[in-house]
């Protein structure tokens, strides 16, 4: 196939500044390949349009691209990427283009883990306190690409996938650890240290922010 028959499937009433718009065109320059191979033509296009590149990053994004147009229980639109996971809860990354790194993620809302989930966690990691309620510190994540010298192309593909897996997802959630202020003795959550300090008196010791904050002068 030459580019000429991929610009010959674009779609051109999509938006050229759009997300969208990179899976699209990807998906015109690599339909010549088996359904199951990996995507490996990086679209030619003007400088005018999104996704601008560097050699090495781009199989990381064309896996990301793949995974977006194929998938079914993944969708697009314009820069907001959608994906459902086996129960069918639906959850959204916003504002998604080749800059990004990092995505907030909303859990949900609800405070007990539903308990074929907590079973599954058990067995994963271990029997935790944790793993049986999402507190509202924990209701959003944080998830991207930790190594700066990563295709930021595959830190998405690998929170796509994270999304997709509602255990993966609850057992990002459920990560975290009963806290108490060494100065002011309040009790919360932090994230991180599975399971530990949940005994009362036991709650690992950290500094607040408002105890560590600078005293107010004239």
């Amino acid at each position: 196939m030459t580019h000429e028959d991929a610009w010959n499937d674009v779609d051109w009433g999509l938006d050229f500044e759009s997300f969208e718009w990179m899976v699209h065109l990807a998906a015109c320059f690599n339909r010549h390949l088996p359904p199951n191979a990996p995507w490996t033509e990086w679209p030619d296009w003007p400088s005018d349009m999104p996704g601008r590149v560097v050699d090495e990053h781009r199989p990381g994004w064309l896996s990301a691209l793949r995974l977006v147009h194929t998938h079914p229980r993944i969708s697009i639109a314009k820069n907001t990427v959608m994906v459902s996971d086996q129960r069918g809860t639906a959850r959204a990354l916003e504002d998604v283009d080749v800059s990004s790194r990092w995505w907030h993620v909303d859990v949900g809302s609800a405070w007990d883990v539903p308990l074929d989930v907590v079973a599954a966690l058990d067995a994963k990691h271990g029997p935790s306190p944790s793993h049986r309620f999402v507190p509202g510190q924990m209701e959003q994540i944080c998830l991207g690409a930790d190594d700066d010298g990563l295709s930021y192309g595959l830190g998405l593909a690998t929170v796509l996938q994270t999304m997709l897996d509602h255990v993966a997802l609850f057992s990002r959630a459920t990560n975290f650890h009963a806290a108490r202020c060494r100065f002011c003795r309040e009790t919360t959550y932090r994230e991180g240290l599975r399971g530990q300090g949940f005994e009362p008196g036991n709650e690992v010791l950290f500094a607040c922010g408002s105890c560590t904050q600078e005293p107010l002068t004239n």
